[in-house]
Order: structure tokens, then C-alpha cells, then sequence
């Protein structure tokens, strides 16, 4: 019902992921199976590359999965582990485990992502556009400071 409002409206319907999707059931990963049972004209995705990598998978070769099914793809840098509470990085406070110290999310560029491959699986899967995050700026820098340094490198490999 939903979908078909959204179609009237003209209205594309994506979601967007985060770590809590990466775990297994049966073998398959979550986010799997929700595009697997969604048909692509009801859902679309707006994979976050960031949390990708973080639970494990590459970024570039994960994007391929879903060719024509990505108008956007979300691009956020980070150096360090994944810790059990990654969701105080973000200011939604649980009684966790903290994170390690070594964790931060980073300008694009500036971390473990390799945005070039990101980029070029980004233009063959047919993404329209790059979305760039900035969580809790690190590196002494301001979100717009870190916003910038972002901008800056996606121009140097969106070519």
C-alpha cells in the first residue's frame, strides 16, 4: 500500500543502513534479505559505505549487489575498530561497552576507505548521486573544516 502511494506521489522509497544489518540469519545478511523480499520498484538502497566496511565487507565489491537498485551511495570515512557501542559516536547513549579510543569518524580521505574503487562501482552499479556523512568530527577539526577536506578529495577522484 505504501509503495503504491509513493509511486502516485513520485516518490522513491531507499534505505538506509547501518551496522545492526550485517548480522546473519540462515547464512544471509538482514539488509539482504530486506532487499531480497522488497522488490527494487518499492525499495531502493542508500548503502553506507562506512558501515560496510566496518562489519567486514568491501564497500566497492558489496555496491555491485545491487546495480540498479542505488541511486545514492553514501560516503563516510573512519579509522579504527568497530567497538560494541558504535551508537554513542552519534549521541544515542546506552550502558555498553565504550568504544575503543583508537575508533573515529574521519573526513573522506583521511581514513581506512578506499574511495576511488567506492567511486567506480558507484558509476558502473548506475548511482546518480555521492552523499557525503560527517559524524563526530576528529582530526581537531570543525564539521565544516571536516565537511570541506570531504568536498575536497571527492573532487580529485570524481572524475
Amino acid at each position: 500500500m505504501l509503495g503504491g502511494v509513493a509511486k502516485k506521489l513520485g516518490l522513491t522509497m531507499l534505505y538506509h543502513n547501518h551496522d545492526f544489518e550485517f548480522i546473519k540469519i540462515d547464512g544471509k545478511y538482514i539488509l539482504d534479505l530486506i532487499y531480497d523480499s522488497i522488490p527494487a520498484d518499492l525499495l531502493q538502497t542508500e548503502l553506507d559505505t562506512c558501515w560496510v566496511n566496518i562489519c567486514g565487507e568491501n564497500p566497492a565489491e558489496y555496491l555491485l549487489k545491487y546495480e540498479n537498485r542505488s541511486p545514492i551511495v553514501h560516503l563516510k570515512d573512519f579509522f579504527g575498530e568497530k567497538a560494541e557501542n558504535m551508537y554513542e559516536l552519534i549521541g544515542i547513549e546506552t550502558k555498553a561497552p565504550k568504544r575503543p579510543s583508537n575508533f573515529e569518524f574521519r573526513p573522506v580521505g583521511m581514513g581506512l576507505q578506499n574511495f576511488p574503487a567506492i567511486i567506480e562501482s558507484a558509476k558502473k552499479i548506475g548511482a546518480e548521486w555521492v552523499i557525503v556523512e560527517q559524524d563526530n568530527p576528529s582530526l581537531g577539526l570543525s564539521p565544516m573544516e571536516s565537511i570541506e577536506k570531504s568536498f575536497e578529495y571527492v573532487k580529485t577522484i570524481n572524475k
